[in-house]
């Protein structure tokens, strides 16, 4: 549906040349499988599960011609979990993403609620699995950011702007803590540069605590390049958490990984090592493969399996996932 029934209201009401300029999209995603799990340290459990390759939402997005090269940009999305029909981001109505702003040749300037620029890395660049499926990198690489404060941040302004090759974005998110700036302030960097088939990343993510005294703290370092015939990605982060309220963190991850086009669809394969640099030396290592294949541009099948270790950990899913 390329337009809202609210936008042609509008239109037959204005009839104006500014409404002939401005556009709305409703798009929507749902995905859905089949989940078998079990370790040493959990039973066996299969289940309907709402996970898999990227997450259930329904959106708008839109933009306004404002001339002169200006344009207003907003974007309002719900995630939802297709197997009980429940809101998503803990009751958020709008809870994956909700900001506009306005781009030009200045670049683009945004406000709200969204994805921390450098999980955009994680998920575009680095891991071939786009942190979904039994694949997904996020419990290793950059975890104690994204697996235990947030892959999005919000009261956030967010700048970006792409030169040639080159493209970066930060935001500043404000803890909105008075008397105390740096109280739960979050701060967030990601930039690439692309030649040819080479892309290569540097990201940064700083998320202070309550008391701005601490903080979780990730930075790293990753790329990919395209060879035809196959896509290696590698990836290479340091994470340090001194935060009040979080557990300590002195950890590094390595990633590696492959995307190789195979029969219509694609093989992903990834190998994630977590170097824990506690006391504790809790390394950890898991190991992943999947396919995808497309029915349709909008409708894709999806499974993969992946094994962690220590805990003999293993995890399957079958699934389905469909665009509008």
């Amino acid at each position: 549906m390329k337009k809202s029934l609210l936008a042609l209201a509008l239109c037959s009401a204005a009839a104006g040349p500014a409404c002939a300029q401005s556009n709305v999209t409703v798009y929507g995603l749902i995905n859905i499988g089949l989940v078998y799990s079990k370790s040493d340290v959990a039973p066996t459990r299969w289940g309907v599960d709402p996970g898999g390759w990227w997450g259930s939402r329904l959106g708008f997005r839109g933009s306004e011609d404002l001339g002169n090269g200006v344009s207003v940009l907003y974007q309002l999305e719900n995630g939802f979990s297709p197997d009980t029909g429940t809101a998503g981001q803990s009751g958020r109505i709008f809870g994956r993403q909700s900001w506009v702003g306005l781009k030009g040749d200045f670049g683009t300037v945004r406000f709200g609620r969204s994805w921390t620029p450098s999980y955009c890395l994680l998920t575009d660049v680095i891991d071939p699995f786009e942190d979904g499926m039994s694949g997904a990198a996020e419990s290793f690489f950059g975890r104690n950011v994204y697996s235990v404060i947030d892959i999005r941040t919000q009261n956030a302004v967010f700048y970006a702007k792409q030169v040639g090759g080159l493209k970066g974005e930060v935001s500043y998110a404000f803890g909105e803590t008075a008397g105390n700036m740096s109280a739960n302030r979050q701060i967030s960097g990601a930039f690439t540069y692309t030649v040819g088939g080479l892309k290569v990343a540097y990201g940064y993510q700083n998320n202070n605590d309550a008391n701005g005294t601490g903080a979780a703290k990730l930075r790293f370092v990753g790329g990919n390049y395209d060879f035809g015939v196959a896509k290696l990605h590698v990836g290479l982060d340091r994470q340090h958490t001194d935060a009040v309220g979080l557990a300590p963190v002195d950890a590094s991850d390595l990633l590696l990984g492959l995307t190789i086009p195979a029969g219509g669809g694609r093989i992903l394969v990834s190998y994630n090592r977590l170097n824990d640099r506690s006391a504790r030396n809790a390394d950890t290592a898991q190991y992943a493969l999947g396919y995808t294949y497309a029915l349709s541009k909008r409708t894709a099948l999806f499974t993969s399996i992946s094994h962690i270790d220590p805990n003999h950990a293993n995890r399957a899913d079958w699934g389905i996932r469909h665009m509008f």
